[in-house]
C-alpha cells in the first residue's frame, strides 16, 4: 500500500497539549543529567554571502525519550549562540490561551448532530473503537469528534507503545529551554493553520488512515521505533526512504491521487512556507535556531534543498 504520511508532525502535540505543562528550569537540568546515548541528528548551518547572519536548522522528531538529553555540544552551542528559537508552533503558549484551545476544540467537533460513526460507517467505527478500547484510549464522548481527533488518539497510543513521549520531543525540549531562559520564540505556522490542514481531508482519505491504524497498529509501532533510530543517526538517505517511500499496490488511481495530494499538502507545500520564513529571518537580520520536523528537511523538496536552490550556503554539522 502506498505510504501515507500520518498526522504526527504536530497534531499529537496540539490535540493533547492540555495535559502538557510548562517546565521550570530545574526540570531541564534534570533531563540533561539523563543522557545515556550519543545522538547526531540532521543539523545544518545556513548562511549567505556578505552576511553575518546564521540560521541553524535542526530536523526534529516530535516524540522521543529522555535518554538522548543533553543533545550534543555542536547543537547546544549553536542554540546558545542564537538570539531566537523558531518552531512550527509554540505549543506551550497554546496551553495558556484558553480561548484558542476552545476554538480549536470546536473545530474538531461535529455541529450538525452527526457522529463519527455516521461519517466512517459502522464496520470501521466498531473496529476503531475496539482497538482504542484495547489501548485504554476511548471514551464515548469522543464520538462527537471528527476523524483527525481519532487519528491523534492512535498516534498518541503508538507513541506510548513505542516507549516514547511527546513531552520529550525535540520541539518541546527547546521550547521549555527557551521559556526558562526567556529566549524569544518565533512561530513559523499557527495552531489554526495546522488544525485546518488536518481537518481538510476528504472523508475517504480519513477512512483509509483510520483503517491503516486499525489493521497495521503493531507495524506502526515498529515504524516509529525505526524512524527514531534513523533520526538519532542523522542518516538523510535512510530518513528520506522511511518517510517518503511509496508503492501503489492494490490502490485505485483516484486513491493514489488523493494520497499524493495529502502528502504534498502535509509536507511539500509547507516546506515552501518554512523556507520563506527562513528567508524572512535573513532579511530581518535575525540569528535563529530553527526546529522543524525532519520530514521537512530531507528530500529534493525539503527546506535544505530549497534554500540551496535559492543561493544560500549550506553546511551540514555534527
Amino acid at each position: 500500500m502506498k505510504k501515507i504520511l500520518k498526522s504526527l508532525p504536530l497534531l499529537i502535540v496540539i490535540v493533547f497539549t492540555l495535559f502538557l505543562t510548562s517546565c521550570q528550569k530545574k526540570d531541564i537540568e534534570k533531563e540533561e543529567k539523563q543522557n545515556v546515548e550519543n545522538t547526531t541528528p540532521l543539523f545544518y548551518k545556513i548562511s549567505k554571502k556578505d552576511s553575518d547572519i546564521n540560521i541553524y536548522l535542526l530536523g526534529s522528531i516530535h516524540a522521543a525519550d529522555k535518554k538522548i538529553y543533553p543533545l550534543n555540544d555542536t547543537i547546544m552551542s549553536a542554540y546558545n549562540q542564537s538570539d531566537y528559537l523558531a518552531v512550527e508552533v509554540d505549543t506551550i503558549a497554546l496551553t495558556s490561551d484558553m480561548n484558542l484551545q476552545i476554538s480549536l476544540a470546536q473545530k474538531m467537533l461535529y455541529t450538525d448532530g452527526t457522529t463519527i460513526k455516521d461519517h466512517i460507517g459502522e464496520e470501521l467505527y466498531d473496529k476503531m473503537v475496539a482497538k482504542l478500547k484495547e489501548k485504554g484510549s476511548y471514551n464515548s464522548m469522543y464520538d462527537n469528534y471528527k476523524p483527525a481527533f481519532f487519528e491523534s488518539l492512535f498516534e498518541n497510543a503508538i507513541i506510548v507503545d513505542a516507549n516514547m513521549d511527546a513531552n520529550a520531543g525535540i520541539d518541546m525540549h527547546f521550547l521549555k529551554l527557551a521559556k526558562s531562559e526567556q529566549k524569544d520564540i518565533l512561530e513559523i505556522e499557527t495552531a489554526e493553520s495546522q488544525y485546518d490542514l488536518l481537518l481538510s481531508n476528504p472523508i475517504e482519505l480519513d477512512k483509509m488512515l483510520l483503517e491503516g491504524y486499525v489493521e497495521s497498529y503493531d507495524e506502526s509501532i515498529s515504524e516509529m521505533q525505526d524512524l527514531y533510530s534513523a533520526w538519532k543517526t542523522g542518516d538523510a538517505d535512510e530518513l528520506e526512504q522511511k518517510l517518503m517511500a511509496t508503492s501503489s499496490e492494490d490502490l485505485l488511481p483516484e486513491e493514489i491521487e488523493m494520497i499524493e495530494n495529502y502528502n504534498n499538502a502535509l509536507i511539500n507545500d509547507r516546506n515552501y512556507v518554512m523556507a520563506n520564513a527562513l528567508e524572512k529571518y535573513f532579511s530581518e537580520e535575525k540569528n535563529v535556531f530553527c526546529v522543524v520536523g525532519v520530514g521537512h528537511v530531507v528530500g529534493n523538496q525539503g527546506i535544505i534543498s530549497l534554500m540551496e536552490q535559492r543561493g544560500y550556503n549550506i553546511e551540514k554539522l555534527n
